[in-house]
């Protein structure tokens, strides 16, 4: 209640005695304002910002209802609850003014019992309302901060986009995907697409964690099958029980003839290798984070001359639904030939993701999605 001793009420009737018979049943609890008439009502509101109006609807020049209209556009008055006082006990005329704005509605002759109780109720809910909404901005305010320190942290200015295409799309600032990229002293490529579960902020909290070890071991020329393990046992030993993390991990070796692939708990990796000729690397092992330990050993072996691309996803893509239309998923196979239009028309991979958000009919709320070419 703007941080005042007493609160305020704002009572507007073009009747002297029934202003009396509000003064006199309020005045020992309340501070209390008097208007004959709407278009005074609405100045000393502005002015006042009382934290209740108690207002008549039959007055001359602008009535009450037209008052509470007012009021309520305003953007200054627009959050003060109104109590419309009527000698009308018809249920239209409540419900024309509970339309037009107000809270609540007693009727002529007051009872004074009444209208305590009433004003009571009223200022205590505003109260509370106000709290929850301080309480909300607060948290939203803190939520954003939070944001971006962990958005900070997951970014790394290690990542190599060298031989890669890739394109990620959220919803959130902070997604639950994670793409990483970088090149060992010995010229091994080291990638990965992640995907923890959940969504915002809960699911994007591990991701700092993997990128540090990530990074920081790949420079140090560590066997990324270590690096796997070794992501499996911090997330196991730091993270809460629900919160995984499902990896594509890809090895390519320094003079790109040779590829391991690891799958956990993951999307198909595809595998083009002509034409229409297709492999689908199924996952073999449950996500990160859930066992104490993960066997590293590569789960695929390929040599890299046989294939055209290599794309590792996260199932937002496949699983984008159309509940409008077609009501199916988007799906693999619809994928692949989007794939291949998209390479063969030289097109980004943004444009893909696009278009598949566009599929869903719900552009503004979708699950993560992150695609990763390697050619």
């Amino acid at each position: 209640m703007n941080n005042r001793t007493r609160a305020v009420i704002l009572a507007v009737d073009d009747a002297p005695e029934i202003l009396d018979i509000i003064k006199e049943t309020l005045a020992a609890d309340y501070d209390i304002k008097l208007a004959t008439r709407g278009e005074v009502a609405l100045k000393i509101a502005e002015k006042q910002l009382p934290d209740l109006i108690l207002l008549d609807v039959m007055m001359p020049g602008i009535d009450g209802y037209e008052t509470c209209q007012a009021l309520k556009k305003n953007p200054k008055t627009m959050h003060i609850p109104i109590i419309m006082v009527s000698a009308g006990s018809k249920m239209n005329d409540e419900l024309v003014g509970l339309e037009a704005g107000a809270i609540d509605y007693i009727t002529k002759p007051i009872s004074t019992a009444i209208l305590l109780a009433r004003v009571k109720n009223q200022l205590l809910l505003s109260s509370t309302r106000q709290a929850l909404e301080q309480a909300h901005n607060k948290i939203s305010q803190e939520r954003e901060g939070l944001e971006q320190i962990v958005l900070k942290m997951r970014s790394n200015s290690e990542f190599n986009d060298k031989n890669i295409r890739y394109s990620s799309k959220s919803a959130e600032v902070n997604s639950g995907d994670l793409l990483l990229s970088a090149f060992t002293p010995e010229g091994r490529h080291y990638a990965v697409v992640a995907d923890f579960t959940g969504h915002g902020l809960p699911a994007a909290i591990g991701a700092p964690l993997v990128t540090y070890i990530f990074y920081a071991r790949v420079k140090a020329g560590v066997l990324l099958s270590d690096i796997i393990m070794e992501m499996n046992s911090v997330l196991k030993k730091l993270l809460p029980t629900h919160i995984f993390m499902g990896l594509l991990a890809v090895d390519i070796s320094a003079a790109r003839d040779a590829i391991k692939l690891w799958n956990y708990g993951m999307e198909d990796i595809l595998i083009h290798k002509s034409a229409d000729s297709w492999s689908d690397l199924s996952s073999k092992d449950l996500a990160l984070g859930i066992l104490s330990e993960v066997d590293g050993a590569a789960h695929y072996e390929f040599s890299f001359q046989e294939i055209q691309s290599i794309y590792l996803l996260t199932d937002g893509i496949t699983e984008a639904f159309d509940i409008e239309n077609s009501n199916e998923m988007y799906g693999v196979e619809r994928l692949k030939e989007a794939l291949l239009k998209n390479k063969e028309n030289n097109k980004p991979l943004d444009e893909l993701l696009n278009s598949i958000s566009l599929f869903a009919n719900t552009p503004e709320d979708f699950d993560d999605m992150t695609l990763l070419e390697l050619s």
